[in-house]
């Protein structure tokens, strides 16, 4: 069952159209929210008049600060330096907006139609401010002070030592330098945010909150706590989802205010993003300055890095700001050994929309970084860029590696696995030699096109923590019904979960119906991020699975009347002293059922790679993408075909950030790219056919010996299309220091 690339389990919904999304819910007396947004930068809030909003006829009510509590602020979710609260975001602005569609009101409607309408009937009064618009800007001498109580527009100072880099780099054969520019990208799902909020009845019952969250007992926790109600007088329900990638799984202000109106009107009321929205006003992510140094011996060894980076966060700290750069600053020195290295780490708010988590957070800049300077160093040792790479992984005697470096206190340490023999597996499958004569033959041509060819080889954060449940049910027909506090994203995660249960209770993966998360089915549970729910969730549903086993054993024994070391188990049937039943048997005379926490004892690192070969148009600067070839190791494969499906997925979203994706500021912190004709997103034919592959070393993390591989196929192609660009130029000098490499930055 494990290892097989058994058909997707509950697709045939989308196929057919039957899917249930946020915008498909219609809840009887459902009212309709729409958000006013800020239209400046940085603006005090002077006054705001919605008496002329509220007297158009079915308009409900218009919500602004005075009508949410003070307390309703968006917390961190993770573990934050000292002083980091003075950063947070208020659910709606107070006093001072502080970036381009921060929301400062909310209508609600009969309609969304009359409550657009209603927006352009309030009337506000600001007095602008001096901007912010860049992490520069905002530590430039005399910048002003974004948010009041605080000395200094550089939220944190995380700094990570290991060994002596000072020495190491005063002491190397050769050292090279850069300084590199990441920009400002997002998730753009195909789905824009959206809820439904339907208050309890006045005679008792839970708000519930229905929408595409993906960490749904986090934000209930949250939520319970803003509007001062019992945990468990608030449920969460997830539906349909159409795309995660990080910006999902975040608290915003509307999951705070949604609510709220709900509550205030006792009437439930829809609220869906509009496209312009979600490109302005949902986390946006990676923007930041990699001052990088990286040394080597005369052997082409590295002996020490040093880092200085300035992480662009946006207005606030915003649930997870402060993760993706320590993300990257601990996993800079990636698969190589990196005996001294020293980072300082910035964060720095700016009059700019929140960042947060986006698809392998962090990882992709330091990939960009740290393997654009290898080329670099590869070129003034005169060696191949394989080679050095080579030369400088770790090896898998090594393991476990320590790494030296920490993220949110914890150990950066690989547990196993083999990245030389991940590396040249890539090689065989790219056929490096005949593509570097092709290389040769086609530059030598002349022409306007020239050919290069890039490679990577990186690390991914997998199977985060801190648990996850997972519980299974034997129904009556002999089928299964799986609950889980992970989400599904649309990867696949109710196709593993059925393998995995399938292959510890013997029985066809077909019969398993696993469900989207629900708090009134799942008590506990942290929710899908990080590649986490197949690591987390399958070791879950393999704990369960065993209980669910224990649990039939004990009840067919006392039904029988016999010892139960003599009650056995194979294949959902039970068998003791000559007589038998099936779990089905069991589940008629009560419920059958177990569930299982899996606890993370660490985080699980998988091995990545990657390699491109392209053509740059010397004219036009267009960059056509011949192959792609992709692989990671998954410890094991539970499903091949939905592993090939993760990492192809996974180049696509690294070829849009590469190549096309940028969101865009001018000087007074307008947003000049908030439509698709400026956001640019890859068109099918920009991505070329892709050679997937896998490597199967189990880690030792976890009893299934699983790694995550949601992450693993995007936060690499910037790094070898970033190489195969400087490749394929003629002059050596010219280096890439800035994605994405849109045209106009190649001619």
């Amino acid at each position: 069952m494990i290892g097989e690339s058994h058909a997707r389990i509950g697709g045939e919904r989308y196929v057919k159209g039957s899917g249930r999304f946020t915008d498909d819910v219609r809840v009887p007396g459902m009212l309709r929210a729409v958000v006013l947004r800020s239209p400046h930068a940085h603006a005090r809030l002077i006054s705001i008049d919605v008496k002329r909003a509220l007297d158009l006829p079915g308009v409900h009510a218009v919500l602004t600060a005075a009508d949410v509590p003070p307390h309703a602020i968006i917390p961190n979710r993770v573990a934050a330096p000292p002083g980091t609260d003075r950063y947070l975001q208020p659910a709606i602005a107070r006093e001072v907006v502080r970036y381009v569609g921060e929301p400062v009101a909310l209508v609600i409607g009969d309609d969304p139609y009359v409550a657009r309408d209603a927006l352009e009937r309030i009337d506000v009064v600001y007095e602008t401010l001096p901007a912010c618009p860049s992490a520069a800007a905002a530590l430039a001498a005399g910048a002003p002070r974004l948010h009041g109580g605080t000395d200094s527009n550089n939220v944190a100072t995380i700094t990570m030592r290991v060994g002596d880099a000072d020495a190491a780099l005063a002491a190397a054969r050769v050292v090279v330098r850069e300084t590199f520019y990441y920009p400002r990208q997002t998730a753009a799902a195909l789905e824009t945010r959206g809820l439904v909020a339907v208050p309890p009845d006045p005679r008792g019952g839970e708000l519930h909150l229905i929408g595409s969250t993906k960490c749904i007992h986090i934000n209930r926790t949250i939520l319970a706590k803003i509007f001062d109600l019992p945990v468990g007088a608030l449920r969460l329900t997830e539906v349909d989802v159409g795309g995660g990638f990080g910006v999902r799984g975040e608290l915003y202000p509307e999951d705070i205010l949604i609510p709220l109106a709900a509550m205030k009107l006792g009437r439930p009321v829809k609220w869906i993003e509009t496209r312009r929205e979600n490109l302005m006003a949902a986390n946006h992510a990676r923007e930041g300055t990699w001052q990088c140094e990286l040394g080597f011996d005369a052997g082409g060894r590295i002996v020490g890095m040093r880092a200085v980076i300035h992480a662009d966060i946006g207005a606030y700290v915003r649930t997870a700001a402060l993760v993706p750069a320590e993300f990257g600053a601990s996993l800079l020195p990636g698969p190589y050994r990196v005996p001294n290295y020293a980072c300082d780490l910035w964060s720095v708010v700016t009059n700019k929309t929140p960042a947060g988590t986006l698809r392998s957070p962090g990882r992709p800049e330091c990939n960009f970084v740290r393997e654009s300077l290898m080329d670099r160093g590869a070129a003034q040792l005169a060696l191949d860029p394989a080679e050095i790479r080579r030369r400088n992984l770790i090896r898998p005697e090594e393991m476990p590696y320590d790494l030296g470096t920490k993220s949110f206190g914890a150990n950066t340490v690989y547990d196993s696995g083999d990245f030389p023999a991940l590396f040249d597996e890539l090689l065989r499958r790219l056929d490096y030699p005949r593509e570097r004569a092709e290389q040769r033959r086609v530059n030598a041509a002349g022409g306007h096109v020239r050919r290069g060819i890039g490679l990577a080889v990186y690390t991914e954060k997998t199977g985060l923590g801190p648990f996850e449940t997972t519980q299974v049910e034997a129904r009556q027909d002999g089928t299964f019904v799986v609950d889980t506090g992970a989400s599904s994203m649309g990867p696949g995660l109710e196709t593993v979960l059925a393998q995995i249960l399938g292959e510890h209770l013997g029985v066809p993966a077909s019969r398993f119906t696993v469900r989207h998360a629900d708090t009134a089915m799942v008590e506990s549970g942290v929710g899908t991020y990080g590649s986490r729910g197949t690591v987390t969730a399958g070791n879950a549903a393999a704990l369960a699975a065993a209980k669910l086993i224990a649990e039939a054993r004990g009840r067919a024994a006392a039904h029988w009347g016999i010892a139960e070391e003599h009650v056995t188990y194979e294949r959902g049937e039970l068998a003791g002293r000559g007589r038998t039943m099936m779990l089905a048997d069991l589940a008629v005379q009560g419920r059958l059922s177990a569930g299982a926490s899996f606890e993370v004892p660490k985080i699980t690192y998988a091995g990545c790679t990657c390699a491109v070969v392209l053509d740059v148009d010397t004219e036009t600067g267009a960059v056509t993408l011949r192959r792609v070839v992709a692989g990671a190791d998954v410890g094991r494969a539970v499903n091949p075909a939905l592993v090939d499906g993760q990492l192809v997925g996974g180049v696509a979203f690294g070829i849009g950030n590469s190549l096309h994706e940028a969101l865009v500021y001018d000087a007074d912190g307008q947003l000049v790219s908030g439509t698709f004709m400026d956001y640019a997103l890859p068109y099918a034919p920009d991505v070329p056919q892709v050679d997937s592959f896998y490597q199967e070393i189990k880690a030792k993390t976890n009893p299934l010996g699983l790694r995550g591989l949601g992450e693993c196929g995007n936060p690499g192609l910037g790094a070898a299309i970033a190489n195969a660009v400087c490749n394929a130029r003629e002059s050596k000098d010219e280096s890439v220091n800035r994605l994405p490499l849109s045209p106009s930055h190649l001619v």
